[in-house]
């Protein structure tokens, strides 16, 4: 799904939600909560609910008194604070509709049948809404954030959940490459002991990490964001890269041991996966380091140069 045919599902389902009764609304509710939740459109969405207290809202927001209907949301000036709120309401909403009927009946008053205050409110409220978000959506498109930019922001649980079977296959490959690779540095006569330890320690490193990552991809998504492990993933395999510049490794040596393509991918592909672009920069340099094809001063800068310009 693109970008693109998620807006146009969001205005499609709340057109079907301007029609709907009290029989009918539930499903156009859920198809709301649907459209939103597009992957495409995961990232923005982050940005606008964190920007927001839903609770803290409501809180501050006058409940009026005695009178039915003198109840009035707080909405706060800001655009983005606004959608991040609704995006919020939402999402409630579409995890349990009948809520949205109590929310609606109380903040959205308009007359005795409870139906119309969902009508209010899709009138109101998710109409502009759509407009708005939309228009979010397009600005951040027109400021370089294109579909792939705005993934950057994806936290890594969002990513490990949003990837899992890319990350479970690839990881697969790359630990088969990593034990190719060391029976190739084990047997090459040309190496001296020395470069031959430094080339396994490193290579050990990342089986390490990449037998971790393939375990994640396979984690619960309720027990992704507890889980310390997985949040710093992505430091440690920046360590790990930091590490391993600083091992004597002779380029010209290990070149001789072959030059296995796929496994540098392999790292910069599931460094993206977990980490983002910039651990596709990191992941596929710290290949080319163990291979040989990159002296470790160029690396070095390269990767510092990446990690700093992404943080």
């Amino acid at each position: 799904m693109t970008i693109a045919s998620a807006l146009e599902n969001l205005n499609n389902a709340i057109l079907d939600l301007q029609l709907a009764d009290h029989n009918t609304y539930e499903r156009p509710v859920k198809k709301v909560a649907a459209a939103l939740h597009a992957p495409e459109l995961k990232a923005a969405n982050k940005r606008l609910r964190d920007n927001v207290d839903f609770e803290d809202f409501i809180k501050n927001s006058n409940r009026g008194g005695s009178m039915v209907g003198s109840s009035q949301l707080k909405w706060p000036l800001e655009t983005e604070h606004e959608l991040g709120l609704i995006l919020q309401i939402i999402e409630k909403a579409g995890n349990d509709p009948s809520w949205l009927l109590s929310f609606t009946h109380q903040w959205f008053y308009d007359g005795n049948k409870i139906i119309a205050g969902v009508r209010k409110f899709t009138k109101s409220i998710l109409i502009p809404f759509a407009r708005d978000y939309k228009t979010f959506i397009t600005n951040i498109s027109a400021t370089g954030e294109s579909e792939g930019k705005i993934s950057e922001t994806l936290s890594v649980p969002d990513r490990l959940e949003q990837n899992k079977i890319p990350i479970l296959y690839i990881s697969k490959q790359v630990l088969q490459l990593i034990e190719e690779f060391r029976e190739r540095v084990r047997g090459d006569n040309k190496l001296s002991p020395d470069d031959r330890d430094a080339a396994l320690e490193a290579l050990e490193t990342l089986h390490e990490l990449t037998c971790e990552a393939n375990k994640m991809s396979e984690i619960p998504p309720e027990d992704l964001i507890e889980n310390e492990d997985v949040q710093s993933w992505p430091w440690r395999f920046k360590s790990a890269i930091e590490e391993n510049l600083q091992t004597v490794i002779d380029p010209m040596n290990l070149a001789n041991a072959a030059v296995p393509t796929g496994l540098i991918l392999g790292f910069g592909a599931l460094g993206a996966l977990i980490a983002g672009p910039a651990g596709f920069g990191a992941g596929s340099l710290l290949g080319h380091l163990i291979t040989g094809q990159l002296k470790p001063g160029t690396a070095a800068k390269e990767i510092e140069k990446g990690w700093v310009d992404d943080n």
